[in-house]
């Protein structure tokens, strides 16, 4: 009987992985063009390589981490007088076996209403607790320990970063574990890290951001 080599059979599974791979990906572009198209907005399934320079992505730190960077199934359109844009975005850490790819989707509003210093805010763990004990800055709410424990906060201009982050914001994260926000100026991104959306819930992840949104207007 002849023995099929092991190389082939690899390379055999290997093509069947990449082909699923590449298969939901488009089954995934499609269905998003529909959302995109249901929301009234313009879709693109692939930017080109400036396309995080040219829209000044890279002021926020999401967009500097790590490497092999690409924009997939963006979303552009106004939602409720507000400047929205909807994108799927991966990057590479690390390198050869220790390397890990993080594909998150990404909701970007732009409003004249929103006043935001720089910041960073995203769940805290134990590379940031360590962190902290060499230099890692983390702005701590006294008043809201859960928020402190479940969450890392930095910003440049801390002063303003703790007037901003009172009240009601406060308690929204509190409440609701695993949500990453960056903000500076009239625009804030809201996404949950390595988690992409599935196209049924678009819906519903943009009424979320509109929600924080709302609460960063209130608060300025």
């Amino acid at each position: 009987m002849e023995v099929f080599p092991v190389g082939a059979s690899i390379c055999v599974i290997l093509a069947i992985v990449i082909a699923i791979w590449v298969h939901r990906g488009k089954k995934r572009t499609e269905a998003l063009q529909a959302v995109a198209s249901s929301l009234i907005f313009s879709f693109s399934k692939k930017a080109d390589k400036s396309f995080v320079k040219m829209n000044s992505l890279d002021q926020f730190h999401l967009f500097s981490r790590g490497h092999s960077r690409k924009v997939l199934n963006v979303m552009t359109g106004r939602s409720k007088d507000i400047e929205v844009m909807i994108m799927d975005y991966w990057f590479t850490t690390g390198g050869g076996n220790n390397s890990r790819r993080w594909g998150q989707t990404i909701t970007l509003f732009q409003c004249s209403r929103l006043r935001l210093p720089s910041f960073v805010v995203r769940p805290e763990n134990i590379f940031h607790r360590v962190g902290s004990v060499f230099g890692y800055k983390d702005i701590d709410i006294d008043s809201h320990p859960i928020f402190s424990k479940q969450y890392l906060l930095r910003g440049v201009d801390e002063e303003a970063v703790r007037k901003l982050f009172a009240g009601e914001l406060l308690k929204y994260y509190d409440d609701h574990k695993g949500l990453s926000t960056e903000g500076d100026g009239d625009r804030l991104i809201f996404y949950r890290s390595s988690r992409r959306v599935p196209p049924d819930g678009i819906q519903s992840f943009l009424e979320e951001g509109h929600e924080i949104v709302r609460l960063y207007m209130t608060e300025v």
